[in-house]
C-alpha cells in the first residue's frame, strides 16, 4: 500500500475513533450523557463488558491517571451506579462493580447509541457491513497483538 493511502487510512481511522465518538456523545440525548462525562460512561461500559475490576485495571484500560479514575469512581458511587467491594482474599484490593441501577442506566444509554448509529449506518448495504466487520475485527486483533 502506498504511503499516501496508509496516511489516509490512519486519518480516517482516527477521525472515526475520536470525532465519531464525540459526535455520538453530543447527539444522543440521554440523562446519563447529560449527567456524566464521556469518560464516566466509558467506565460503565468497561464494567458492563468485563465485570468487576480494580481501580488500577480501570485506569490501565482507560489510559488515564489514577486521580482521574478516583474522581470518576467517586461520582459514580455517589450516584449509585457503581459500588466498591473489598476482595474476599486480599482485603487491600477493592473491586468496582456495576449496581443494578448502573447496569440499567448503561443499557438504556447503549440502546439509544445503537439506535442512533443504526440510523446513520442504514445506507450501508449488507456486503459493506460484512467488509466493515472483517476489517475492524482484523484491526482489533492487530492492536491486541501489539500489547
Amino acid at each position: 500500500m502506498g504511503e499516501n493511502r496508509m496516511e489516509e487510512a490512519i486519518r480516517l481511522f482516527t477521525d472515526v475513533m475520536i470525532d465519531g465518538q464525540n459526535e455520538v456523545f453530543r447527539k444522543v440525548e440521554n440523562e446519563l450523557h447529560k449527567e456524566f462525562s464521556m469518560e464516566q460512561i466509558k467506565m460503565l461500559n468497561l464494567l458492563e463488558r468485563h465485570g468487576p475490576m480494580t481501580s488500577k485495571q480501570l485506569t490501565e484500560l482507560q489510559g488515564g491517571h489514577k486521580s482521574a479514575t478516583s474522581s470518576r469512581l467517586k461520582k459514580l458511587v455517589e450516584k449509585g451506579y457503581v459500588r466498591v467491594i473489598p476482595d474476599e482474599i486480599d482485603g487491600r484490593l477493592k473491586h468496582v462493580q456495576l449496581t443494578e441501577a448502573g447496569a440499567a442506566a448503561y443499557q438504556h444509554a447503549n440502546q439509544q447509541v445503537n439506535e442512533y448509529l443504526s440510523s446513520i449506518l442504514s445506507g450501508i448495504d449488507d456486503e459493506e457491513v460484512d467488509e466493515f466487520i472483517y476489517i475492524f475485527q482484523k484491526v482489533k486483533t492487530l492492536l491486541k497483538n501489539q500489547g
